[in-house]
């Protein structure tokens, strides 16, 4: 090494970003990638919400019970309660008369189709009734049990009423009866209203979530979720780039063309340059696939009239970035451009160790798994949720990069801690770089078996 060449010098650092954004565009792997994540992007929402509204409506017809739809010759309800049934108290049962004589072909429950029997004292009258069922009749028994009372649908052996059907008829039987039994123990009619409007068990939470929900700030679950979209961002982003800056380097090293570059462009401009440019092609991604997300929401809300409640988190979720304001987006970007600098400059120098194709996976994976490890620590920062572990992963590199922005926009550590956090990780990212400049000349020129992590350290010295 020349020991007056200034080895942090950016000389020629146009030169690369041009070249390497102009290479990666050429590259159909990457240009397919490009195009694929996009339309990812722009679809996935509305296919995700139809798949669900469908699988949704088709639930929901399975679960309700529409008389019109049902076809049975015969509904016989044997009660021997205290609580008394009369047909005209099973109107949720069977079709109004007008509607009776608008279904064609006489199908559907209407009122004739429905007979509640007297209650009879004779043993084995059940099975009697159960016997003499018909292929398309049903008989709903309602008899005391040790624990309050049991109502069953019965049908015969070679019934033709689907199974759905019949569980819709015993469960408005059921909702009937229940009414009934309760108006015959004096409760008004407001009461059973009270009591047949459920109770809502979303609001059955732990103190901290009630606490938080009440103060309007972030739950600890929302802040899970925000932890793992922020974490799954920037580790998508790490894993799209960091191949492909392993891979550039060691084809430059084979070819021998580094050799050459190297006469123009300093060591250090020559890994920046490359870094910066895959993340100008990771930005471009990403906005791209931003901008088609929040088109198809568009398209959903307004020409399918869809409510943004109805199609909210359907697809990838960006929505951390919106929903803190414009510092909380400043603060989240800044990270993912943080953590961008730091890995890709990390799969620059591990890549500058690779001398043969065979090398690259073993490089790869070195990166991968650091970004994997803090990933993994950030979804587990977030279901754990406690003051001192969210410091600390503030605080702690690699992993402050995966979470601290998410920490302070959600409200667990104040802006001095988020100072203090990206001081530290620009600490980091300098001395990651000062290392490369001093050991990324000696070792992308070296031909040498791929060295250890320990020889890096050694070069850098050299």
């Amino acid at each position: 090494m020349n020991k007056r060449e200034n080895i942090y010098s950016l000389e020629g650092f146009g030169k690369v970003f041009r070249f390497t954004v102009s290479q990666t565009f050429k590259n159909k792997g990457y240009l397919v990638a490009f195009v694929m994540f996009v339309l990812v992007m722009t679809f996935m929402g509305p296919i995700q919400y139809l798949s669900q509204h469908t699988s949704q409506s088709a639930a929901e017809d399975s679960l309700s019970y529409d008389p019109a739809k049902v076809e049975v010759d015969k509904i016989s309800i044997y009660n021997v309660t205290t609580v008394g049934l009369q047909v005209d108290d099973l109107t949720d049962l069977y079709m109004t008369d007008e509607e009776a004589k608008e279904e064609e072909n006489k199908a559907g429950v209407s009122k004739d189709k429905v007979v509640v029997l007297e209650p009879v004292e004779e043993i084995d009258y059940e099975n009697k009734l159960a016997d003499s069922l018909g292929n398309k009749d049903v008989i709903v028994f309602i008899k005391g049990a040790e624990t309050g009372y049991q109502i069953s649908g019965v049908i015969s052996n070679d019934s033709k009423v689907e199974v759905e059907d019949v569980d819709g008829i015993t469960e408005t039987v059921k909702d009937i009866y229940e009414v009934k039994r309760l108006e015959n123990s004096d409760v008004s009619s407001e009461d059973v209203q009270m009591i047949f409007s459920g109770v809502d068990t979303n609001s059955v939470i732990e103190e901290s979530n009630y606490v938080a929900e009440e103060n309007k700030t972030v739950s600890n679950i929302n802040y899970m979720f925000y932890m793992l979209g922020l974490s799954m961002i920037i580790f998508l982003v790490v894993s799209m780039t960091n191949s492909y800056i392993i891979t550039s380097v060691t084809e430059e090293k084979q070819s021998k063309l580094v050799e050459s570059i190297l006469v123009s462009v300093r060591p250090m401009a020559l890994l920046m340059g490359k870094v910066c440019g895959m993340m100008s092609y990771v930005i471009l991604l990403l906005g791209c696939g931003v901008i088609g997300s929040n088109i198809s929401n568009l398209v959903m809300k307004n020409v399918f009239e869809i409510s943004e409640s109805q199609f909210n988190n359907s697809g990838f979720n960006f929505s951390i970035f919106k929903d803190f304001g414009v510092i909380g987006f400043v603060c989240l970007l800044l990270s993912v451009v943080l953590a961008f600098i730091l890995f890709g400059t990390i799969a620059g120098l591990f890549g500058s160790t690779c001398n043969k194709t065979e090398d690259i996976q073993d490089a790869t994976g070195n990166v991968m798994m650091i970004a994997m490890v803090s990933y993994f620590a950030a979804i587990g920062v977030g279901a754990f949720d406690k003051d001192i572990v969210n410091v600390i992963a503030a605080l702690l590199p690699p992993f402050s990069f995966f979470t601290a922005p998410v920490i302070y926009v959600t409200g667990r550590i104040g802006i001095a801690v988020l100072i203090v956090s990206y001081i530290i990780q620009i600490l980091v990212i300098i001395g990651v770089m000062r290392l490369s400049a001093k050991s990324y000349r000696n070792l992308i020129l070296s031909d040498s078996t791929t060295p250890k992590l320990k020889t890096i350290f050694k070069s850098a010295k050299m």
